[in-house]
């Protein structure tokens, strides 16, 4: 719901209405509260239109952490959100990707060229597909439809959000040690990495492969646009969730420390 909440447009929106019906409210209180949330709308429309501003804050936050590969890695780590919950492309033999097909592409790539290293995939999300089709079903036939073996592969139906998943994680690396790529979204991997600093892992050592940039290189230009405000989505969501990850004591930091990358705590 919060969510929905945070999405650029609704909250343009819902503060816009806010603001007209309070406006005109006989209490000071709430006229000053309407005029905030006035104020919040045209921030959005502000830093939203403009081309630039989006692109230059989602830019920097994709590239915050560099992407580091270690030699011979000992497993691949994929975070879920790749797969869209189709049975009706698993009764056709195939598989659903989402818009963040790069990550389950990379890691597969991963896998070819190491072939030493197996895959480790914990993601459910069942809850969130109307077929309750989990991530990790597909998962599973996308890597048998490579010819993967599946002596290479450790899938699990455990988690339905990233918190969950960097538990599951953390716990399978306290058991087996080594050194363990971990493949995200560029926009995603800042709060992965957060979270992973916040978990103990034993004495592995994880690595940070970001997929699907989305931002050019920043040129700064005056391009205002109605349609550019929908860029922020992502990049408000992920702001969010760092926020709420550190007030709930999912993490201990609000943002990933840059000196503890790779995450080796030995």
């Amino acid at each position: 719901m919060i969510g929905f909440f945070l999405n650029a447009y609704n909250l343009i929106f819902f503060s816009i209405l806010i603001y007209i019906l309070l406006s005109k409210s006989r209490f000071y209180f709430l006229r000053g509260l309407s005029y905030s949330f006035g104020l919040l709308a045209l921030f959005v429309i502000i830093i939203g239109g403009f081309k630039y501003i989006p692109n230059y804050l989602i830019w920097k936050f994709e590239n915050f952490i560099e992407i580091q590969k270690p030699v011979n890695p000992d497993g691949i780590i994929l975070l879920g959100g790749s797969f869209t919950g189709s049975i009706k492309a698993l009764e056709e033999n195939q598989v659903g990707l989402g818009g963040k097909a790069e990550r389950a592409v990379e890691a597969l790539r991963l896998l070819k060229n190491n072939k030493n290293s197996i895959l480790l995939f914990v993601a459910d999300s069942s809850v969130l597909s109307s077929d309750l089709l989990s991530e990790a079903e597909q998962a599973e036939k996308f890597f048998e439809m490579f010819k993967v073996n599946q002596k290479r592969l450790i899938i699990k139906k455990i988690a339905n959000n990233t918190y969950q998943e960097s538990i599951a994680i953390a716990e399978h690396l306290r058991k087996s040690g080594g050194k363990w790529i971990l493949v995200t979204s560029a926009l995603h991997m800042p709060r992965a990495i957060a979270l992973m600093q916040s978990r103990d892992i034993g004495d592995s050592i994880i690595y940070p492969y970001a997929t699907d940039f989305t931002a050019l290189l920043p040129k700064f230009n005056f391009n205002f646009s109605f349609s550019n405000i929908g860029r922020l989505d992502g990049f408000i969501h992920e702001i969010f969730g760092l926020f709420a990850y550190r007030i709930t004591g999912r993490t201990n930091t609000l943002f990933p420390n840059l000196n503890l990358i790779p995450v080796n705590f030995n």
